[in-house]
């Protein structure tokens, strides 16, 4: 090997620790040993090879950690590792996390021995490509890498791809190829992106400002871009600079400190309603890396004349599009249109958002989830980072308030239960001086409960909260949500009178299973002995806890309980529906 020559898998290296990527998450296969090789034969590499029990849990690990650092990277094996980690791959090409999937194949020998003499070896199918193509839906470039001599151009290629788009890239290395030589990096990656439409962002700054001249009063909506391009900096210059308020959906959560002075609180429609009075309020509104996905917007169109949206790449305002206006150049531009002498706006000044309840300052002895979250609420400090997982947990914590920016980590759009129990060993792996809580469902847990094991295996002192109520609430409020009514109505035949027992969940004692992954077990049954517990963390900073939280199996937290009115997917299907007491 030459000065100027170097292997695949060692180019591959210096690019990721050129991007200032310090651990690999992994479930270790053979195909891919000879890249994870190449690191650990490396003393001086700053990158960490980080195991994990499954490939779902490494690829949420992944995720967490490339929300809050830029970039994150995955590593499996062929066809079984693959496919396993492909769930958590799309939750991160849903929510915009740069996650670099690399994946070892077979060698050029094998797949010649396959296609020739119809050999399979281990983990492959019978499609030498299904690998590749099933990749290519759920990330922005996928590549495989058969000839050595052209891998500098594809890794770099995809690499490039990856932090522009802020999107998962998938790399596929044949096991023979790792070894073989290539060229040296010839300079340093170019990764930085060049605004070539100044015209439209003009434009679209101008549209903006005539909507606001029309309809007078904005309010700011800020969303989860602001966080995943890292531009909490300039719009605090538009803050402070303007007297604009602003308010984020959960999506966008903790996207700044949430005690700014400015800021109304999360807003998370739970009724059509509620998106209403979001741009009824105000004059107009005015979306900042805010995306609208189903539960941020009530599954509702809310693009109109009183609506302008900067995100995607892209900006709309009212009916007209400017694309390819980056949100960055967007900001800047309107924070000094804004700032002219000749610009006169009058902000939105709202005493508070009606739909924005604090939480219940009485709690009741027993638990319930508006209980529990208002304990929390006051136990929180800005060392604290949240991971949160979907269902009525996500719903729970939205309101509570986040004096740490980027201090709420939840998969707010893909929603995809279990995430937050391997994304907060990637949330505390970006964050090591923090301490992580995890505020997860009893069906959520039950999915992942195996990344408890890589907290205690990677000496973290995270904090899991498994939030039980028996059931999958979500599930069970989407379809029927009869059993969560007070009083519940009586349908004749009774199917709709209960919870289904498909959403029963099989009871665990959770605690206990501390005394397996390690770390201390306890449980809170009411709010005297959740007090206990929340004492004895604080008194034990180093330690992992597993804390198993009771709760009424038909309790909803507050901001479901308008919904309720709303009929259920099975509901509507009843020749009794609607009852007389709903409306």
């Amino acid at each position: 090997m030459t000065a100027a020559s170097i292997t695949v898998a060692a180019y591959l290296k210096r690019r990721l620790e050129e991007l200032g990527l310090d651990r690999v998450f992994t479930v270790a296969g053979n195909y891919t040993a000879p890249f994870l090789d190449t690191i650990l034969e490396d003393k001086k590499s700053p990158i960490a090879i980080t195991g994990m029990s499954n490939e779902m849990v490494a690829g949420y690990a992944a995720d967490g950690y490339g929300r809050l650092r830029g970039l994150a990277c995955v590593a499996v094996t062929y066809g079984v590792g693959a496919f396993s980690v492909l769930n958590a791959v799309a939750g991160s090409m849903v929510e915009g996390v740069p996650v670099v999937v690399i994946n070892g194949a077979p060698t050029t020998k094998q797949l010649q021995n396959e296609r020739n003499a119809g050999l399979l070896y281990s983990h492959m199918t019978t499609d030498p490509y299904s690998n590749l193509d099933v990749f290519r839906r759920i990330t922005v470039e996928s590549v495989r890498i058969v000839n050595a001599l052209a891998a500098p151009a594809q890794i770099d290629a995809m690499l490039t791809a990856c932090i522009a788009q802020h999107t998962p890239v998938y790399l596929e290395v044949l096991e023979d190829v790792w070894r073989a030589e290539c060229a040296a990096p010839a300079g340093p990656l170019a990764t930085k992106t060049v605004t070539v439409t100044k015209s439209n962002v003009d434009a679209a700054v101008k549209a903006t400002l005539a909507m606001i001249a029309a309809h007078g009063t904005p309010l700011l909506w800020v969303g989860v871009e602001i966080q995943r391009m890292r531009l909490q900096q300039e719009l605090l210059e538009l803050l402070d600079a303007t007297e604009l308020h602003y308010t984020t959906s959960l999506l966008g959560k903790s996207v700044l400190k949430e005690n700014h002075p400015r800021f109304l609180g999360v807003f998370a429609p739970n009724s059509p309603d509620e998106m209403k009075k979001l741009a009824g309020g105000a004059g107009c509104l005015i979306g900042l890396g805010a995306w609208t996905t189903g539960k941020d917007v009530n599954n509702q169109n809310i693009h109109g004349d009183k609506v302008a949206l900067a995100a995607q790449r892209g900006v709309v305002v009212g009916p007209r599009y400017y694309p390819s206006v980056p949100l960055r150049d967007f900001i800047r531009a309107f924070r000094e249109a804004l700032t002219a002498p000749k610009t006169k706006i009058t902000a939105y000044q709202p005493k508070a958002l009606p739909m924005l309840r604090a939480l219940a300052a009485k709690t009741p002895t027993g638990l319930t989830y508006d209980s529990f979250f208002a304990q929390i609420d006051s136990w929180l400090r800005p060392e604290h980072v949240v991971v949160c997982d979907a269902g009525f947990p996500l719903i729970g914590a939205q309101n509570l308030r986040i004096a740490a920016q980027d201090g709420f980590v939840a998969e707010a759009a893909w929603l995809s239960i279990g995430y937050s129990v391997g994304a907060a060993v990637g949330v505390k792996c970006a964050k090591p001086n923090e301490r992580t809580l995890v505020f997860v469902g009893d069906g959520a847990f039950q999915e992942t409960c195996q990344g408890v094991s890589a907290m205690r295996a990677l000496g973290q002192n995270t904090v899991v909260f498994v939030l039980d109520n028996g059931i999958y609430g979500i599930e069970q409020r989407l379809v029927n949500p009869n059993p969560f009514r007070a009083p519940v109505t009586k349908y004749q035949p009774p199917l709709l009178n209960d919870i289904y027992s498909y959403n029963h969940m099989h009871p665990w004692a959770y605690e206990r299973l501390a005394d397996v992954f390690g770390g201390q077990g306890r449980t809170a049954k009411n709010v005297e002995e959740l007090r206990a517990v929340l004492k004895e963390i604080d008194e034990k900073p180093a330690e992992l806890f597993l804390v198993h939280v009771t709760l009424p199996a038909t309790d909803t937290p507050a901001a479901v309980k308008p919904g309720l009115r709303a009929p259920g997917e099975d509901e509507t299907l009843h020749p009794n529906w609607p009852p007389a007491n709903i409306f």
